[in-house]
């Protein structure tokens, strides 16, 4: 697990991830520094099903 928070993107969506605040989190409420918080929250992503066209 990457511990450094610069140079994240999300792996779903891309988005750049600068701060603590823009990670998703985990079931337990940890940092997931892989995915987003628009993206992944509590250990689920929140967008089922959608491309990233859409997301855009």
């Amino acid at each position: 697990m990457k511990t450094s928070v610069e140079n994240n993107l999300c792996q779903s969506c891309g988005m750049p991830m600068y701060h603590l605040s823009d990670f998703g989190t985990n079931e337990d409420d940890t940092i997931n520094t892989d995915y987003c918080h628009f993206c992944f929250i509590k250990g689920i992503f929140i967008d089922h099903g959608i491309s990233l066209e859409q997301k855009i």
